[in-house]
């Protein structure tokens, strides 16, 4: 019966005439799983699919990737916060659902084999299926304006008045009642859908690996490359090769070659005098495309550096795709790092240590270790260099969940960087640089800002009209003075600026912890100078309390008595 029910509800939305978009209460599988929103104000949507014993979110990668905050809405219209753990070329992403609690994921109604060749062949239309803030469902009739038959379906609204709209991306595209894809991105009002059949083929290796390490180990399937040319790549690894041959518009020419995961190499073209044009793609052993040069054609007559990391271990094909005209083409393949240099066991840092250094290139990520403790604020520093890179920070604790990751994301190799982290409890932490953009060498050295003692050690005591406190607070630090205060006399608490930029929050908690003065909406700048009035409720000991919002700054506190003194 619930199965009857359920074809008629879909036959009820996808055979009615219609050429708008409708509000509907459909079941879970009929629509996206998730509503996203970021605290950047960006929104989309996502789909769930098991990975071991956890239900993952599968989302546009340019939905989340800047974001410090992510939040979910299930279609029980639940909410969750979630983290990005990885991303895919291809704007992909999967976002694990950060709850105590199980929740509850589909059977792979988005990920059945089905042949999508004859349905794109037979029909010409189909719906958007998108989840509201609200957990309501909103069904877009479209029609299919194109496709290749790799990766690709274009759509467009049945109804031109009703445009593709921002929050779309990520909505399922069902064709005949069955999921046929992902919407990634809108132009002109042309919806650009990655099918359901390339978007499994991107993320089966991140979720085939859980699986492997939670079933009976499987024999390995053997290689169909010939043994001449199996020896020829062991031989080579590691080493620089070279590469050559002609080209014409529309042909396609491929080389193969063994590469290390993590392990970034330099793509570097020569220049052969002829002008043809070409493109590039590299595809893994399962023929998933994980580099497509995206800017413009290359040339013979043009020399071209291009770094790539490969994602893992294995024998990539790298094709040559004639674009325009017809010649000679020729590239080396040099390696960059190794993965053992950016992620080995000899990456530790030392608090106020000497500086590590290493090479990374766009796609590669490096880690370092360092045990930190709790509310002792430290620096990170990265120099500048002349290099042509762009990375990002995270910092992740002993569990692999992100502590720390910076509001800029993405950071210029020409610009000096100092961030400020103070550790939320003690314990082993990792720093990782990741590749964003080009290839160069960095820098990286942690220094102590302030230690818990200091911060709220049992000698930070204030006294009316005595010495100053002085301190340093910085982001997510906490600052603790205790102070002897009578019922009703006025004291007024003064701080002097020291010219930093950092802010924080001051509020004060008698002794049972009950607040007194609170107002967490004012930040006060390092650079300014302020006085805050205050008049104990009740003779006791107070704590007066700095908590840092940014950055890092000094601070110098006076406690004086009685009103205000010019």
């Amino acid at each position: 019966m619930n199965r009857l029910f359920s074809s008629l509800s879909v036959c009820l939305v996808a055979c009615l005439p219609w050429t708008g978009s409708l509000l509907v209460d459909l079941s879970p599988a009929m629509a996206s799983d998730a509503y996203i929103k970021t605290d950047n104000n960006e929104t989309g949507q996502g789909v769930l699919r098991q990975r071991g014993e956890e239900c993952l979110v599968i989302a546009p990668l340019h939905v989340v990737d800047n974001a410090l905050q992510i939040d979910l809405t299930l279609a029980d219209k639940r909410r969750y916060p979630a983290e990005m753990i990885e991303s895919f070329p291809g704007d992909l992403s999967v976002l694990r659902i950060t709850t105590a609690d199980p929740i509850p994921c589909k059977s792979g109604a988005y990920y059945a084999n089905i042949p999508l060749a004859p349905l794109l062949e037979a029909e010409k239309s189909g719906e958007l299926r998108i989840m509201l803030a609200d957990g309501s469902i909103r069904i877009v009739p479209v029609n299919i304006v194109g496709y290749d038959q790799f990766r690709a379906i274009l759509i467009v609204p049945q109804d031109a008045s009703t445009p593709l709209a921002k929050g779309e991306s990520g909505s399922p595209l069902y064709i005949a009642g069955q999921f046929a894809g992902m919407l990634l991105s809108v132009s002109n009002n042309i919806g650009n859908v990655v099918r359901s059949d390339a978007l499994a083929q991107t993320v089966a290796l991140f979720f085939e690996d859980k699986a492997r390490r939670t079933t009976t180990a499987v024999a390995p399937k053997k290689s169909a490359l010939p043994m001449a040319e199996k020896i020829l790549l062991k031989e080579m690894a590691g080493k620089e090769r070279e590469f050559s041959g002609i080209i014409a518009k529309s042909a396609a020419v491929e080389h193969t070659i063994k590469l290390e995961g993590n392990s970034p190499v330099r793509l570097s073209f020569i220049p052969t005098g002829d002008a043809e044009q070409f493109n590039l793609e590299i595809l893994d052993s399962a023929r998933r495309i994980v580099y497509q040069n995206k800017n413009r054609p290359l040339s013979g007559t043009d020399a071209a550096r291009i770094p790539f990391t490969p994602p893992r271990s294995d024998v990539y094909s790298v094709f040559i795709i004639g674009a325009k005209g017809e010649g000679k083409y020729a590239f080396t393949v040099t390696p960059i790092t190794t993965n053992a240099q950016l992620r080995g066991q000899a990456n530790a840092l030392h608090l106020g240590g000497g500086a590590v250094q290493g090479l990374i290139a766009q796609g590669a990520v490096a880690e370092y270790s360092v045990t930190l403790e709790e509310n002792s604020p430290v620096r990170l520093v990265l120099p500048a260099s002349e290099d042509h890179l762009r990375y990002s920070l995270d910092l992740v604790d002993a569990a692999g969940r992100s502590a720390y990751r910076d509001a800029a994301w993405v950071h210029s190799a020409g610009d000096p960087v100092t961030v400020a982290f103070t550790p939320p409890k003690t314990g082993r932490y990792t720093i990782r640089i990741k590749g964003v953009e080009g290839e160069g060498a960095y820098g990286l050295q942690l220094l102590p800002i302030a230690s818990n003692a200091q911060l709220r050690g049992k000698a930070n005591v204030l006294a009316i009209g005595e010495v100053l406190a002085e301190g340093v607070i910085a982001q997510g630090a906490v600052a603790e003075y205790r102070l002897q205060l009578e019922a009703l006399q006025p004291v007024r608490f003064y701080f002097s600026g020291a010219g930093d930029s950092g802010k924080f929050t001051v509020d004060i908690v008698d002794s049972a912890g009950g607040p007194v003065y609170l107002n967490p909406s004012k930040q006060y700048d390092g650079t300014e100078s302020f006085a805050i009035p205050f008049a104990a409720p009740k003779t006791d000991i107070y704590t007066l309390r700095l908590t840092g919002t940014d950055g890092e700054c000094r601070y110098t506190i006076d406690v004086r008595q009685g009103a205000r003194q010019d």
